[in-house]
């Protein structure tokens, strides 16, 4: 039932993708399967093993290559180069490295129980050639090769660590014990260390003493040698200057980390890698950038949901759902000048984007700032928003963060009168609580009030049941003002309860292209293309796919895209 599940959220890319990964697996086993059993020098092991052998060397040919690329999805530097080209993007699944290492794991898994089994019956058959029939061609019991010989010992090895590798994988467990999961899983070293040495022994032997092995260290090593290389530019881009200059805590246990790092160069939309070694001296977690380029500094916004966020909220002295400050908007304030921030070839700002987003948190007497470290940054889909007129934003609860940087960095570009195609913004953020709302509705509301050149409209929508006391305040202070600001939000546009209708909003948003009233004066292109950006779970983005594509027609295509880590 799960796996069908899972299925319901595939794309068409990944089906086709991972029906030429199926194929490639296919062609594989076949060539491993023949190599052994067409070779007549190998009739010593093929008449009395069969079948389990020519299995097992097929399902090994396909293990070997699995683990060959199963470190290629983790090399982010790597893939951040291969995304820019079109080839390598097409053919990979870059922007979900994280699903792709998950099909190569599983690939692992199927794979090495074709192995394994494979040969667990081809021990039996041996032992039964040496205890029974006394074949001098085997020389070992099953025991033996299970315990004694350089593939049993290392198989098993590699077995344990895939038991604790897999068990602690699954998302509940990461979710219980993200510990639990990080240093398990780099019993992938292990692992692969065994792999490397699992043919020493050579059972796999011809008629006249050959050995018939893999020699799969060489492919081996391809993966090895990239992986270091990654750990290479990794180390040195942490070493790099770097300094937490402001911490901020909003509501709904939101911690945003400001960040100095001189040599640290990003798009809006791209995400980093952060270490705190106060807090895990090992662990690097991900984390959407939600300030501009044009800033004087790097922000995330981190909320605490797990053990290492939950410890970096006790090394900063804050509480999960405390509240030094209510985070409260100050409602649309003007644009005031401020230091500029060097960018190259980059136009120079005039005007500098200000809103209060919450409490700064103080450090304590005897505390000082943590020490962090970044690295980064690393391609995601969102970046590309800039290469359309029409973009759609979607955003579900802490979802939300890839636009904070794009929205304020279309702020700064429309406002300082840069080069902008993007003309119109469709932004919907959905929540599940009105706490989470106020952390990120003091930039909306200064965004919203001091657009310029951009057409930008705010569509929020609450998903939470309303008690009793909530709606009698709502609506007591309902009057208080005549400014004609949300009551909730302070902003303009209104709060909405419920769901967003996507069928029915794209299909207005549709209409209006057509008929010219959406963008009037613009030039009616053969094909409109409106971007649709979504980060948050994947129910939602299954039904905003469905709804993109069904509402495709007449010129007007919906092009959806989803932000993955």
């Amino acid at each position: 039932m799960a796996l069908f599940k899972a299925l319901e959220t595939w794309t068409t890319r990944r089906y086709v993708f991972f029906t030429i990964w199926l194929l490639v697996h296919i062609g594989f086993f076949i060539f491993g399967y023949l190599r052994v059993k067409d070779v007549p020098l190998l009739d010593n092991l093929n008449i009395p093993l069969g079948y389990s052998l020519w299995i097992a060397r097929g399902g090994g040919v396909c293990l070997i290559w699995d683990c060959c690329i199963i470190l290629l999805p983790v090399c982010r530097n790597i893939l951040r180069i291969l995304r820019v080209s079109w080839i390598f993007n097409k053919l990979i699944p870059v922007d979900e490295a994280i699903w792709f290492h998950k099909i190569t794991a599983y690939s692992i898994l199927v794979c090495t129980t074709i192995h394994a089994v494979s040969h667990y019956i081809n021990f039996f058959k041996m032992d039964y050639q040496h205890r029974v029939l006394h074949n001098p061609g085997f020389t070992m019991t099953a025991a033996e090769l299970l315990y004694k010989s350089p593939a049993g010992v290392t198989g098993n090895i590699m077995l344990l660590c895939m038991v604790l590798m897999y068990t602690t994988a699954k998302q509940t467990q990461r979710n219980k014990s993200f510990e639990s999961f990080w240093y398990t899983h780099h019993l992938a070293f292990v692992f692969l260390g065994s792999l490397m040495f699992h043919g020493i022994g050579c059972i796999v032997k011809d008629e006249l003493g050959h050995c018939r092995g893999y020699k799969s260290y060489r492919f081996l090593l391809v993966g090895y040698i990239l992986y270091i290389l990654e750990r290479g530019i990794r180390v040195y881009r942490s070493r790099q200057d770097t300094r937490l200059v402001k911490a901020i805590q909003h509501p709904a246990g939101v911690i945003e980390l400001q960040i100095q790092k001189p040599s640290f160069q990003y798009k809006p939309g791209q995400y980093l890698f952060i270490n705190v070694p106060d807090v895990s001296k090992y662990q690097w977690h991900p984390f959407t950038i939600t300030s501009s380029p044009y800033e004087n500094y790097v922000s995330v916004h981190i909320r605490q949901v797990g053990d290492w966020t939950r410890a970096l909220g006790s090394r900063m002295g804050v509480e999960k759902e405390g509240g030094r400050g209510d985070g409260k908007a100050s409602g649309s304030q003007a644009a005031k000048a401020g230091p500029t921030r060097p960018h190259g070839s980059r136009p120079e700002k005039t005007v500098d984007l200000v809103d209060d987003r919450g409490e700064e948190i103080r450090v304590r007497a005897g505390f000082s700032m943590p020490v962090v470290k970044v690295d980064g940054p690393f391609g995601a889909p969102t970046e590309d928003v800039f290469d359309h007129e029409i973009v759609v934003l979607v955003g579900s609860g802490i979802g939300v963060t890839p636009f904070a940087s794009i929205l304020r960095d279309i702020w700064y570009r429309a406002n300082n009168n840069m080069p902008l195609k993007t003309k119109r913004i469709e932004f919907y953020w959905v929540c599940r609580d009105l706490a989470s709302l106020k952390w990120f509705q003091s930039l909306l509301a200064t965004i919203e009030g001091s657009m310029m050149n951009v057409k930008l409209n705010i569509n929020i929508y609450c998903t939470a049941v309303m008690k009793p006391d909530q709606h009698h305040n709502i609506a007591l202070h309902l009057h208080d003002d005549f400014s004609g600001a949300d009551t909730i939000t302070g902003l303009r546009a209104l709060t909405n309860f419920g769901r967003p209708n996507f069928g029915a909003i794209f299909s207005e948003l549709r209409q209006g292209i057509q008929d010219g009233t959406y963008m009037p004066g613009a030039n009616q292109e053969l094909v409109v293309d409106v971007a649709v950006f979504f980060c948050g779970p994947g129910a939602m983005a299954k039904s905003l796919r469905k709804e993109s594509r069904i509402q495709s027609k007449n010129g007007v295509k919906f092009s959806f895209r989803k932000e993955h880590f």
